[in-house]
């Protein structure tokens, strides 16, 4: 009996440490209110890594009509990589939709990329959209190319893009409200 509950006492004070690490080194993180502006963006070269020109896709959405990245320059991009059988991202896309309509009318678009290739059938996609009336793009990567151009191993993976098509941040994982919004207004 005491040895367990040395060990329980154990386990809960290594939690706790890990717990408080995490959350000092969060705390830690350079508070940046908004990006500067890069002088000649045009030069930088093209990647999927942050401080890089984002690479341009062109996909078709659920309707078939043709989304292409390079038709939002000069906007600020959130491109959201997805599929409704992710936990995280159906928790995560009424906070998208929501900041859509907040922001959308202020030089800024969403495009969450379905990556179809990891549905059961197209339709579970499409019935997604429909039942969460999401207003932003919502092209489908059958062939998992934009995907795999993204280097997207998980799922929800979001690319923050600012006005000049450079990468700002890149989050692996399901984004809050509060936090998504705080990046949006980082855009330049």
């Amino acid at each position: 009996m005491k040895k367990w509950l040395i060990a329980a006492a154990a386990a809960v004070l290594l939690l706790f440490t890990i717990d408080q690490t995490f959350f000092r080194e969060k705390s830690q993180s350079p508070k940046i209110e908004k990006y500067e502006k890069i002088e000649n963006p045009d030069q930088l070269p093209e990647g999927t890594d942050v401080g890089k020109k984002a690479l341009n896709f062109t996909l078709a959405d659920i309707n078939g009509k043709e989304i292409q990245l390079a038709d939002y320059k000069g906007k600020r991009v959130l491109i959201n990589f997805w599929g409704s059988w992710c936990p995280p991202c159906k928790k995560e896309m009424p906070h998208l939709q929501k900041l859509y309509e907040k922001y959308k009318d202020e030089n800024f678009i969403i495009i969450a990329v379905n990556s179809t290739v990891t549905e059961k059938r197209k339709e579970d996609a499409v019935r997604f959209v429909e039942r969460h009336r999401l207003t932003f793009p919502v092209p489908m990567d059958e062939k998992n190319q934009v995907s795999s151009m993204y280097d997207v191993l998980s799922y929800p993976t979001s690319f923050f893009v600012d006005s000049d098509g450079v990468i700002r941040s890149r989050i692996i994982g399901e984004m809050n409200e509060r936090f998504i919004e705080k990046e949006i207004k980082r855009l330049p």
